[in-house]
């Protein structure tokens, strides 16, 4: 397994890092100390060593674990980020990955240091519910924390909700909670095929922060259900809902398209408040996808399906209210990859990595193109990453950054070769770069 450069040769001593930079979620096992080398135990009283190694985007920053006493047959995993936090996965048996259960993994919550304070690393309490990835949210509250993970229970409208806060270390808060101000029927009829669309299956968790510790449980097909955690005993929860696909929806004469898993197709954050958003709003990204599945071709490297692109656009929407109302989704821009203009640099950086080519069927158009990522930072307000590959399920990756007010590509980099195969993403933005002195986090 090659291991990466703390900092690209290029970017080795930044004067600063930006409000967002974009984790590799899978660890690199090793060993990397420098400032923001933290360290704590295993639930077996082995040592464990974290440290962060930045980066600029659309450059990735990575992540180090070391533990000389696993054999990391599962990646260590960053599950969620918030401010100068982020959660962390760590399977401590040596079962292959298709045997793994969550259960079987040590939860660390890493936080940067701070003012008079060094970084830390905490193993969550145990015993914990029994949780996946996508169930499990992290809201940073100053030199506090807390996890919150909220499961289904079969019941319409009715959860468990497992509460940690790290000011009582003793143990997790369990309510059974339900949806009181559900959000409101979608405004269209559905056809068969989309019924995906009705029904509520966690993707991913966001984190609003506030006096209130307000949570959001996002299903990007669904819509989301935000909960207080620190205002109300029990907590309630209330429904917002998210724009409908409307070209997936109304493609195929009406029948609309089959659908899978969102996060290939639809990215979700909240920008906290700064420039032109003074309290905070949702930022939505959808990417519209013309591609047509070329059943008599068969990869040698990546083996069936094969996909063309044809033509692909990225939607963005804006959600400052936050109710059950439709309405409250207001559409930003829609930007097509044929109308994107490429500056003569970068153009030959995308050639170099062969997604570009001479032919009349490699333009920017024709990239295949996932994972839309907003920014977080309300000062780059417009700025989304796509993950782009040279071929459909080939392990290698770049990172697209792209200005959809200016339609603009920004860069290209490389994000590596996935290590942890059929891993529902391989990036994710975190505000932690403003914890961190760039200069300070070299390897030593």
């Amino acid at each position: 397994m090659s291991t990466p450069p703390c900092l690209p040769p290029a970017m080795s001593t930044p004067p600063c890092l930006p409000d967002c930079v974009l984790f590799n979620v899978h660890a690199y096992p090793g060993q990397s100390r420098n400032a923001t080398t933290a360290s704590d135990t295993t639930r077996n009283h082995e040592k464990i060593e974290v440290s962060l190694c930045p980066a600029q985007p659309p450059l990735p920053s990575n992540l180090f674990v070391h533990c000389p006493e696993l054999c990391f047959t599962v990646l260590p995993r960053v599950i969620r980020a918030d401010e100068d936090l982020f959660l962390l996965r760590v399977a401590i048996d040596c079962r292959p990955d298709n045997m793994s259960s969550p259960d079987d993994s040590d939860y660390f919550v890493y936080r940067a240091a701070g003012t008079k304070r060094e970084p830390s690393l905490d193993r969550l309490s145990r015993p914990h519910p029994f949780f996946h990835d996508d169930d499990v949210g992290l809201l940073s509250r100053g030199g506090n924390y807390t996890v919150a993970a909220l499961l289904a229970t079969g019941t319409h409208d009715v959860y468990d909700l497992h509460v940690f806060h790290s000011e009582n270390p003793s143990g997790w808060i369990y309510r059974k909670v339900s949806v009181t101000e559900p959000q409101r029927q979608l405004p269209l009829l559905i056809p068969e095929n989309c019924g995906r669309l009705l029904y509520h299956d966690t993707s991913t968790v966001i984190s609003i922060g506030g006096e209130a510790g307000t949570m959001g449980w996002v299903d990007l097909w669904h819509g989301i259900i935000l909960c207080d955690l620190l205002r109300d005993d029990p907590p309630t929860l209330r429904g917002v809902p998210v724009p409908v696909p409307l070209d997936l929806v109304s493609c195929d004469n009406g029948l609309g398209a089959e659908l899978g898993s969102p996060t290939p197709f639809r990215g979700i954050a909240f920008v906290k408040r700064g420039g032109d958003n003074p309290n905070g709003c949702l930022k939505l990204v959808h990417l519209e996808a013309k591609a047509t599945l070329v059943d008599s071709k068969c990869d040698d490297e990546t083996g069936p399906p094969s996909f063309q692109m044809h033509n692909w656009a990225i939607v963005t929407y804006t959600n400052t209210a936050m109710t059950c109302s439709w309405k409250d989704w207001h559409r930003d821009c829609r930007m097509e990859a044929s109308d994107i203009t490429i500056d003569t640099h970068i153009k030959s950086e995308l050639l170099q990595t062969g997604l570009l080519g001479s032919s009349a069927d490699q333009a920017l158009n024709n990239i295949l193109v996932s994972h839309p990522t907003p920014d977080i930072s309300a000062a780059r307000e417009g700025i989304v990453y796509l993950m782009a590959r040279e071929k459909y399920q080939h392990p290698k990756a770049w990172v697209l950054a792209l200005d959809t007010r200016k339609k603009m590509l920004l860069g290209v980099a490389e994000l590596g070769t996935e290590r942890q195969p059929f891993a529902p993403a391989m990036y994710c933005p975190s505000g932690i770069g403003n914890y961190i002195n760039p200069e300070t986090a070299q390897h030593r």
